[in-house]
Formats: structure tokens, sequence, C-alpha cells
């Protein structure tokens, strides 16, 4: 009898090892094939001052791997709902946050727009008659990708599922600010994306503070509507 119940114990335990093993491949598999297919479509498919055509494709494909993931991999694959990733209940202090975080990322992108300069490298502001180039068309594609589609995979997928993976929240963060840090290397070159590294790394504290998207969607969507939408009218 006791026997018996000792290798029912065990055979439980296994199970239970197992089914956590599962679920943390599920996690694995899932941050590899959306960030596989990120930088294959950031920085194999889109060539230097790429037009519109290429910028268009590449953000369908983006798309397709957000759909895929939301719709598919996470409720059918890894079994867990949309708020797992930071996609819970929006809350008003999420706006309050936001336009906070924006203010001090504007100074903070001065300061570092200034030490560029001092060494000769230009600034997230010297791409402004590149974008003006772009159809409105692509300009609203990257501002929708930006704010909404970059929030979802950046900070609230990999940060969460990294979280898991390496049992470190801090790892999961780091890894996030240098992935969406690189990702714009090749687009945007050397200075602005060392501008770039300032508002991610902003964003990902923000969500470490909020654990939700929310408020990073704010800050991003504030950013991304003047840079995409409204300064390309002005100038």
């Amino acid at each position: 009898m006791i026997g018996d119940a000792s290798a029912k114990q065990s055979s439980e335990n296994r199970k239970k090892t197992d089914a956590k093993l599962s679920k943390k491949s599920n996690y694995a598999a899932g941050l590899i094939i959306v960030f596989a297919v990120e930088f294959v479509l950031r920085d194999f498919l889109l060539p230097e001052n790429a037009n519109n055509i290429s910028i268009g494709l590449a953000l369908v494909g983006e798309w397709v791997a957000f759909c895929f993931l939301v719709f598919l991999w996470i409720p059918k694959v890894e079994k867990k709902n949309i708020a797992s990733i930071g996609l819970g209940r929006f809350k008003r202090r999420h706006l309050g946050w936001g336009i906070l975080v924006y203010l001090l990322i504007l100074v903070a992108s001065s300061v570092s727009g200034f030490l560029l300069g001092s060494v000769g490298l230009p600034s997230l502001r010297s791409l402004q008659p590149m974008i003006k180039g772009y159809g409105f068309a692509t300009l609203f594609g990257l501002f929708l990708t930006g704010t909404f589609l970059e929030e979802v995979f950046y900070r609230g997928y990999l940060i969460e599922r990294m979280a898991i993976l390496t049992r470190h929240r801090w790892i999961a963060a780091f890894a996030s600010w240098l992935l969406f840090t690189l990702v714009h290397l090749k687009f945007f070159g050397l200075g602005p994306t060392i501008d770039t590294s300032v508002i991610s790394a902003a964003l990902v504290l923000l969500y470490l503070k909020e654990k939700s998207i929310w408020p990073c969607i704010v800050v991003h969507g504030i950013n991304d509507a003047l840079a995409f939408l409204i300064f390309p009218l002005l100038i």
C-alpha cells in the first residue's frame, strides 16, 4: 500500500514537471518565432532607405505575426489569455503615467541629442526629412505598428515570457531594452538608435512599474503620432 502510494505520488510529480517543461518550451518557441520574424523582416528584408512598398510588406508581415501570436499561439498553444502579456483592463492612471513619462523622455532625449551632436552623430530628429518622404498610408502603418504591436511584442510578451523562463524579471527587462533598441539599428542608423535606447529604457521601466502595456502604448502613441503624423506635415 505504501509502495503504491509512493509510486502514484512520484508519477503525479513527473506529470507536473513534464507539464511545466512543456509550458516553458511553448514560451521559448513563441519568443523564437515572434522575434525571428521581427528581425528577418526588419534587418534582412528592409533595405536602407526603404521605399513605401518595402515598408508596407514588412508591416503586413509583422501584423500577420501579431495575429498568429494573439489569436492562435497564446490562447491555443500556451493556454493563456491576453492579460498574461500586460493587456489587462485600462485604468485612468495609465493615461497620467504615460503623459508624465513622455515628458520625462523629452528631457532625456534633449540631453542624449546634445551628447550625440557633440560627437558628430545624428539624433532621432535627423530622420524627419526622410520620414516626410513617405506616403500617408506608410506613416499611418508605422504609427499603428509602433504604438500597439511593438508594445505587445517587446514589453508585454517578451518581458512576461522571459521572466518565466529566466526567473529573473530584470533579465527579461534587459532583453526587452536590448532587442527593441537593436531592431531599429538598420532602419534608423547608429545615432538615432542610441536615441531610441533612451525611449526603450523608459518604456521598460514603466512596464515594470505598472505591469501593463497600456501606459507604454500612451507614451509610444504620443511619440509616434508626433514623429509620423504631425511633424511631417509641419516640416
